[in-house]
């Protein structure tokens, strides 16, 4: 009788549990193996490179040897390294301010009533959706120093042809050029999301109190753009930091190692010099940057939204 009991007790208990925790449980079902799956192929890698920029350890056959913070140490102290850390922050918030730039102006047209939108928005995207090698090599093709079609264009107009791949400023130039072309598709969507979420009123009462279009603009859709500018802000600077493709297939960090970015530095200690400490020490170095970098931008960003919230909680304590 006391077991029966006792089972009943349990069942009811388990019961109820479930149905207080039923949201929990679906959403642990559904996320539980994409979690594991993510652990496996990324998480777990990423942690350990982390843990090897805590080794000194070069060469795949060669034992590693525990040096505590000395590859940090050498990070801040050598300039190939803190170079291209530079070069990676103010390359990376130039391709960054560029792209969001273009691409709000992209989405401004995007937004206006124009015969066959929907082709024009997918012209736009094409970029974002093809093939870096593909795209960069056919990018070399236009900057070759004998036969590219740029240099073929100055020929015919008396110039001397440029050798871009030798100049530090048209490298840069170049990347920064095919980077924003890459991105400002994406960064124009996200932008045309942003203005079709402002509320339609807001332009009504605006056009009713006499305001014109560069008005309207400044006051009603600009602060209408604050969460979504927010968004784009901080993922087009993680993902511009990060550059690494454009710089390996254009200028290959040259000339001279003077666009080589720290993601590219990275590619080379841990793929062609085997230097696996210096890689992983690069690595957490970067993560941290840009995991400073974003929580300070938005807290920045979202402090005015936070001053308002807080006296409404305190009159509510009262």
């Amino acid at each position: 009788m006391e077991r029966a009991v006792s089972a009943r007790v349990k069942q009811t208990k388990l019961k109820r549990f479930l149905v207080r925790h039923r949201d929990a449980l679906i959403a642990t079902a559904i996320l539980g193996p994409m979690i594991f799956w993510w652990m496996i192929v990324s998480g777990f890698p990423t942690l350990f490179g982390f843990v090897l920029g805590f080794f000194d350890w070069v060469g795949i056959q060669a034992h590693p040897k525990f040096i505590w913070f000395d590859n940090y140490v050498r990070f801040f102290h050598d300039p190939l390294y803190y170079n291209a850390l530079l070069r990676s922050i103010w390359m990376g918030a130039l391709v960054s301010g560029v792209t969001l730039l273009a691409g709000f102006g992209a989405a401004l047209l995007m937004n206006m009533p124009l015969f066959g939108k929907g082709i024009y928005r997918s012209v736009w995207y094409i970029p974002a959706v093809t093939s870096t090698v593909a795209t960069t090599q056919i990018f070399n093709i236009f900057l070759d120093p004998t036969n590219g079609v740029i240099n073929n264009i100055l020929k015919s107009m008396g110039h001397q042809p440029i050798i871009w791949q030798f100049s530090v400023p048209w490298s840069v130039f170049w990347i920064v050029v095919y980077s924003v072309w890459k991105g400002v598709g994406g960064a124009a969507l996200i932008w045309l999301a942003g203005l079709q979420s402002v509320d339609v009123t807001l332009y009504e009462a605006a056009e009713i109190d006499g305001a014109n279009r560069r008005q309207k603009l400044r006051y009603v859709t600009i602060p209408g753009l604050k969460p979504i500018a927010t968004y784009i802000v901080i993922t087009s600077l993680i993902g511009a930091i990060q550059i690494y493709e454009q710089v390996m297939f254009i200028t290959g960090g040259g000339p001279y190692s003077q666009t080589e970015v720290l993601v590219f530095r990275i590619y080379r200690d841990a793929f062609w010099d085997f230097n696996l400490g210096m890689a992983g020490t690069s690595s957490l170095i970067m993560a941290v940057i840009v995991f400073v970098a974003t929580a300070a931008y938005y807290r920045r960003t979202t402090k005015s939204d936070r001053s308002d919230t807080i006296p409404i909680k305190m009159k509510g304590r009262k």
